[in-house]
């Protein structure tokens, strides 16, 4: 996958989103720990999860320009990670919301699982 290449745009987009949801994280995380305002750690994990699953929608156009397999691989891999928040939001769990894109192994300062998938791409 390293150096598929994807349209820019797209790319841009996704990256974006994947800052927004470490600003979420650290937000929610300053509301629980800092605050302990467990109703505003919710509500901002809602909004990651929520960020997430409108991610393929919000760089599909972008992305298709392309019609590539690589950009199909791209919105698959953004699809995966919308169905998975989307997931999360149904069983209302705000442990796995949180969890979400950190395998068991993680190490903080580390990139989580969306940031390596974009990691993946190149763009054109």
């Amino acid at each position: 996958m390293k150096g598929s290449r994807i349209p820019a745009q797209a790319l841009e987009m996704a990256r974006k989103a994947a800052t927004r949801v470490r600003e979420l994280e650290a937000a929610a995380n300053d509301a629980l720990h800092g605050r302990g305002d467990a109703a505003g750690h919710r509500a901002l994990m809602i909004e990651k999860c929520e960020t997430l699953a409108d991610l393929p929608e919000a760089v599909e156009q972008a992305a298709t320009e392309a019609d590539t397999p690589e950009a199909e691989e791209f919105l698959a891999g953004l699809a995966d990670f919308a169905r998975r928040a989307g997931q999360a939001m149904d069983l209302g769990s705000i442990f796995y919301m949180t969890a979400l894109l950190y395998p068991e192994d993680y190490v903080a300062g580390d990139k989580n699982d969306l940031e390596r998938f974009l990691d993946g791409f190149d763009a054109v």
